[in-house]
């Protein structure tokens, strides 16, 4: 909660730099329109560009003078992205699902180590999802007077955080060309299919002649 508190408030600084670092000019008061001596503003003028003053300055008697104070807006960016990062690492996320990707300076055994961080967290959510869905559905099955009479629950969750699923899915292709994975468990893995039911719809294979 701590480093929420402190990205929001940081990301109220931002927005401040942003909204006080408008381009201005101040304007003295001899260069706008009056009416009934009160100052309207000037004619054809944007009002949120143009600001009265009173500029005289002993000798210096200028109408207009320009604000147009240095953003300094990319240490606030570096100051928020910091503490993105502090969340992602204490809430188990990998860096960048918060912070900009771009400005993640990581080496690629630590950039492995955060989403394993996230895949161990994401896991230990899913297995309690999992454990309430059971308890769900018998409460179900026993509610319809099922509990005895045998029911199914099958929840599996699909992880890609560690790896992509194009990625995954080729490798299990050659696999299976290798002939370390049997078809039937190919398409039960990527068809949400039992084995049994995976065998079962496998394609016939075409009768080889023999020479």
């Amino acid at each position: 909660m701590d480093e929420i508190e402190r990205a929001d408030v940081q990301a109220a600084r931002l927005d401040w730099e942003y909204e006080s670092g408008e381009r201005a000019i101040h304007v003295d008061e001899r260069a706008l329109k009056k009416k009934n001596r009160k100052v309207v503003g000037m004619a054809r003028l944007n009002d949120r560009l143009y600001r009265g003053l009173n500029l005289e300055d002993g000798k210096d008697k200028e109408l207009l003078k320009e604000y147009s104070p240095e953003m300094r807006d990319g240490s606030y960016i570096s100051g928020l992205e910091r503490y993105y990062r502090s969340i992602e690492f204490a809430v188990g996320l990998a860096y960048g699902d918060l912070s900009d990707v771009q400005q993640v300076d990581k080496t690629a055994t630590e950039i492995k180590a955060s989403k394993l961080r996230k895949y161990n967290r994401v896991t230990a959510i899913q297995n309690k999802l999992r454990d309430c869905l059971e308890d769900f559905a018998g409460g179900l099955a026993f509610y319809n007077g099922m509990y005895r009479s045998g029911y199914e629950f099958t929840c599996n969750f699909n992880d890609s955080i560690l790896t992509d699923e194009e990625t995954e899915r080729t490798q299990d292709r050659q696999d299976v060309s290798m002939g370390v994975m049997s078809h039937a468990e190919y398409r039960a893995k990527w068809y949400g299919e039992t084995l049994e039911q995976a065998q079962e719809n496998l394609p016939e294979q075409a009768d080889v002649m023999p020479e």
